[in-house]
């Protein structure tokens, strides 16, 4: 199987977590901490639908925070979070996914048709796809590692591969 065979829908998580834009800082940061997630899709605060209209992601609470501007815990997230919003529909494929990534410098992408979420897909979830396919290596290096942006995203996949047998080697172990 390839990456331009595998559509992100099977891979996507679908209960993605949501705040409105109304919303501030701590508000997203204890919906982050509680769920154990790394970003928040932010939806419209009017619209019946909540349609997705941002993303705020850790490493824009960082950046708010290393500003050292109190007044900004304060700020509605319609002023911190990442838009436009970069998506993706559930028909598009992990290569896809991944070319976004790549290119937008992002690690996470919401599935969105029309103007309704369906999920999100991250770094895991193609490295996840990658593995669960039995996708080469060898053909993913061959394909994408011309880049320098390239191979941050190979030695990316290698730390989640090398991580992900190390667990189940681990798991392993503890069963026997």
């Amino acid at each position: 199987m390839s990456l331009e065979s595998v559509p992100v829908s099977s891979f996507m998580t679908k209960n993605v977590k949501t705040e409105t834009e109304d919303q501030n800082i701590q508000a997203v940061c204890k919906t982050m901490n509680e769920n154990n997630i790394g970003s928040i899709v932010v939806v419209s605060l009017g619209d019946k639908d909540r349609k997705p209209v941002g993303i705020i992601t850790e490493r824009d609470i960082v950046r708010t925070i290393g500003q050292l501007n109190p007044s900004l815990l304060h700020t509605p997230i319609r002023e911190l979070m990442s838009k436009p919003l970069i998506t993706l529909s559930p028909s598009s494929t992990i290569r896809d996914a991944l070319q976004t990534m790549q290119q937008k410098n992002i690690r996470r992408i919401p599935i969105v048709e029309r103007t309704t979420m369906q999920g999100i897909i991250t770094y895991k979830d193609v490295f996840r796809a990658i593995l669960n396919n039995r996708i080469s290596l060898d053909n993913l290096v061959s394909n994408a590692a011309i880049t320098e942006g390239h191979r941050v995203v190979f030695d990316q996949y290698r730390e989640f591969f090398f991580n992900n047998i190390l667990q189940k080697r681990l798991n392993y172990d503890k069963q026997q």
